[in-house]
């Protein structure tokens, strides 16, 4: 089997889908010569052009006339590619190595989850979402999770310290004392705050606590760790994929580190964190994909190993531009992984094309 073409649509999100006006994304389709393609999407950064042309000049000259099983020698010769002038955004490497699993479960008949390990084929799910100015508004959304049927809530707080326990101890009072919550400041505070804020949320039960500090600050992270009893967790927007992760558990600054297909390269990229951090006794828990096909490869991703135990979404669970919709919740608040082979959706064409905004 050989790629023939990576084929590269910007699509603009419509103006009414949760919220996402003027936000873009990549769609990838790559294509061989026994008819079989792998999609995925990429985020378009800075906008969805931008990030198109970028696979465009770095990424699509290393696939073409490549066999797209052979994942982990072109994950390399990208990384090379990139090593070399490319310089690629970090939201290049991983939806293309998604499209490259797609064919290859595809061809082997087999769901990804399956694929890749097929340690179950649901997993729980939580729900999180954008940072608010008042207590109130994450009240309401953590209200609204737990009546969808999410096994928990995560708070994007707003970053100011006090501010911020005021938020997160509103929630615990409003859902209760059983419903899983936990927080990601997104790297707001200093060393002093972050020690505040964490032990304000030992007090309130969460389950654990996110990224407080700045990505580089390792040696705080350090102190962070060992002084909290709450699970420190870390490593979502940390430049350097499973080579970073290694450093920061190796020196202790985490609980658990995050990951995912999105920005972490893949599902090679996240496997290779998955297996580094079980090594460890650590888990590494999956990080929200973005848009649709990258959320689904999550779940694929987190069904195929051991040491995940929840799966990122939004309350509104996005299933755009793919049928079936397959993110939804069951009774039990899981998810479900499909049992076609590959991704295991089709591309809903009907809902794109009226949304494309350029082929490159």
């Amino acid at each position: 089997m050989k790629i023939t073409d990576v084929e590269l649509t910007v699509v603009a999100y419509p103006r009414d889908y949760q919220g996402a006006s003027g936000q873009q994304l990549v769609l990838i389709d790559v294509k061989t010569d026994e008819g079989i393609d792998g999609y995925s999407m990429g985020w378009g950064v800075r906008g969805g052009v931008r990030t198109a042309e970028e696979i465009a000049s770095v990424i699509r000259p290393q696939l073409i006339g490549e066999d797209p099983i052979d994942r982990e020698r072109i994950y390399h010769k990208i990384e090379k590619a990139d090593r070399w002038g490319g310089q690629l955004p970090f939201s290049t490497y991983g939806p293309v190595d998604v499209a490259l699993w797609d064919i290859t479960a595809k061809k082997a008949g087999l769901p990804l989850y399956k694929f890749i390990g097929g340690y179950r084929d649901r997993i729980p799910a939580y729900a999180t979402g954008p940072a608010y100015p008042t207590p109130e508004d994450y009240v309401k959304e953590g209200l609204l999770a737990k009546k969808l049927g999410f096994r928990g809530y995560k708070l994007h707080p707003p970053g100011r310290a006090d501010l911020d326990i005021e938020c997160c101890k509103r929630v615990r009072e409003a859902v209760g004392p059983d419903f899983a919550l936990m927080s990601d400041p997104v790297g707001a505070y200093n060393f002093e705050e972050a020690m505040r804020v964490g032990r304000a949320l030992e007090k309130l039960g969460f389950l654990w606590y996110e990224e407080p500090l700045y990505d580089y600050e390792i040696h705080n992270y350090v102190r962070l760790t060992q002084a909290l009893d709450i699970p420190v967790v870390a490593c979502e927007w940390v430049a350097g994929r499973y080579h970073m992760a290694a450093e920061y558990i190796v020196r202790g600054a985490v609980d658990a580190v995050r990951s995912d297909v999105a920005w972490k390269g893949g599902f090679t990229g996240y496997l290779k964190t998955a297996h580094l951090c079980e090594a460890f006794g650590l888990n590494c828990e999956i990080h929200f994909g973005s848009y649709s096909l990258l959320n689904l490869a999550n779940l694929h991703a987190a069904c195929g190993v051991r040491n995940c135990t929840y799966l990122e979404l939004v309350t509104d669970m996005n299933n755009f531009g793919i049928k079936p919709p397959v993110m939804k919740l069951d009774s039990e608040g899981c998810v479900q992984a499909p049992n076609e082979p590959g991704l295991g959706v089709e591309m809903d064409w009907d809902v794109i094309e009226p949304n494309v905004v350029r082929r490159i």
